[in-house]
């Protein structure tokens, strides 16, 4: 078996043809993803073209749910609160992993770094439900940080945390910092220390440094951080149906929502914007790093 199978491997990669066996190694993972993934969205898409009438799925080629998802202010609200989260999470990310990635690259004891490394993970080791009920308790009006905030005088009664925007937005930075702290990592950890020293020997000062050549070194690892974090937020649902309550209403919870109700012509919709958004937004964030790069590159920045 294992001779035929050579046999085969060598069919693809005779002569001038190693795209072929390439080719025949990711066939597996090509013929699953098509199947589950590729399947899934063109189901999805022809459900969004029925009509749902009074509670009943009619079988159609129709495009009301596009209209009225794109014409219906309600739509635009539940798309402008999904964009809101999003961008908030993203920036949070940014500004606490940055910092926390370029501390941890330059770190020289192992030890310490594997250490750190293993508290960024610890998040992504617990379940997103176990987590969310773990800032209820943290957040509520009789929580932890509530009290903390009493004790501290800067309240007499505590804040709002639970069941709006805060909260959530709370959460689903502490679980999506991780995302944004390994490409950080990963780039500033491979960035050219002789630059920096170069840089300092023509009299740059440290700030001056990090903004003309370590910031725009890592707009690759940004660009991949931003990518990942926003659109992973995009999707979140357990987090903003716990802990918003139903009171923070995003697309994939009025998805499950619509899903529960059968209207599967208005989730799917509201689905395929999700993933073409997705898409866009990689796009745009991609576009915008090669652009730094490249405007770096051209003044004799970098």
């Amino acid at each position: 078996m294992m001779r035929a199978a050579s046999r085969i491997v060598g069919l693809f990669t005779y002569g001038n043809r190693p795209w072929a066996a390439q080719l025949l190694l990711l066939l597996p993972a090509i013929a699953l993803m098509g199947v589950v993934y590729l399947g899934g969205l063109l189901i999805f898409g022809r459900y969004s073209f029925d009509l749902y009438d009074n509670g009943s799925l009619v079988r159609d080629w129709n495009g009301q749910a596009y209209r009225a998802f794109l014409t219906d202010p309600y739509y635009w609200t539940l798309i402008g609160t999904t964009f809101r989260v999003a961008a908030k999470v993203t920036f949070w990310s940014l500004l606490l992993a940055y910092p926390l990635a370029y501390c941890m690259a330059g770190l020289r004891r192992p030890g310490l770094k594997q250490t750190l490394l293993l508290l960024t993970f610890l998040p992504l080791l617990v379940s997103a439900v176990v987590r969310s009920y773990g800032w209820q308790l943290l957040l509520s009006r009789q929580g932890f940080m509530n009290w903390l905030f009493i004790h501290l005088g800067l309240t007499d009664s505590g804040f709002d945390m639970m069941y709006n925007e805060t909260g959530v937005v709370i959460a689903l930075v502490h679980i999506f910092l991780p995302f944004m702290v390994f490409p950080l990592l990963n780039v500033l950890s491979q960035s050219d220390n002789q630059l920096k020293a170069a840089a300092h020997d023509l009299g740059a000062g440290k700030w001056r440094t990090f903004f003309t050549i370590t910031f725009p070194l890592s707009a690759r690892g940004i660009a991949s951080g931003v990518q990942i974090v926003f659109t992973l937020c995009l999707t979140a649902f357990t987090t903003p149906q716990l802990i918003g309550g139903g009171r923070v209403m995003t697309l994939p919870v009025f998805i499950y929502q619509r899903t529960l109700d059968t209207n599967w012509p208005m989730a799917a919709v509201a689905s395929i914007f999700l993933f073409v958004s997705s898409i866009a937004v990689s796009l745009i964030v991609n576009k915008g790093a090669d652009w730094l790069m490249f405007r770096r590159t051209r003044q004799g920045r970098i």
